[in-house]
């Protein structure tokens, strides 16, 4: 999907600019709670469009095309987020806030990248937990959370996280053959913990998947 060069905010916009500001939200759609459908487990907002996996968010704000990276001043802290133009575009009195807050999550500042490729800045923040977030800046529209794709491999994950899959996957193949659980064949009860928040184990035997 494609990404508005003018929806950050400025102090002068043309009626252009607000009806290119509205097209960020055009395809956008709500459950009854008024959530927004995730869209490659992320959403919208006037201002830029993200996704995320369960490690990191991806960010792509639209700017101008005759900018460059140079151009901006880019802050990226463990609770905030800045991208602002140095300088007035033309036709402007104040250089450009093209997005500025609060996160709703704390991220790894020195770990998260951001770069810009044909009229988009993309902004790769790395979770400090690994959690699905329900939007990016505190007070933008949120997703529904309920509704991401969680299923990754499970080579994805760290060894401890394989670990606790793997006894469930285990667990799950014993209980479908009336056989007792790992638990039950050690004889102690369990101490790992649970899985991290945003993951799950889908049991395809129970939903009919193929995989």
């Amino acid at each position: 999907a494609s990404v508005d060069p003018s929806a950050g905010g400025s102090n002068q916009k043309s009626s252009k600019d607000g009806a290119e500001m509205a097209s960020n939200m055009k395809d956008v759609q709500y459950t009854e709670e008024g959530l927004q459908i995730p869209v490659g487990n992320g959403g919208s907002t006037p201002r830029y469009k993200w996704t995320q996996t369960l490690d990191e968010v991806t960010v792509l704000v639209g700017i101008p095309k005759t900018l460059r990276g140079k151009d901006f001043d880019v802050s990226l802290a463990p609770s905030t987020l800045s991208i602002k133009a140095k300088k007035p575009l033309p036709g402007e009195d104040q250089p450009r806030t093209f997005v500025e807050g609060e996160l709703v999550e704390k991220i790894r500042a020195d770990e998260s990248t951001w770069s810009v490729e044909g009229g988009v800045m993309i902004l790769t923040l790395d979770k400090r937990q690994k959690k699905f977030w329900p939007t990016v800046i505190a007070g933008d529209e949120k997703i529904d959370t309920e509704m991401v794709d969680s299923r990754r491999h499970i080579s994805d994950y760290d060894e401890s996280t394989q670990a606790q899959i793997r006894k469930i996957i285990f667990d799950q193949n014993q209980y479908h053959k009336g056989l007792p659980s790992s638990d039950e064949i050690l004889g102690k009860k369990s101490n790992i913990p649970d899985l991290p928040p945003g993951v799950e184990y889908i049991d395809k035997k129970k939903t009919g998947c193929r995989g």
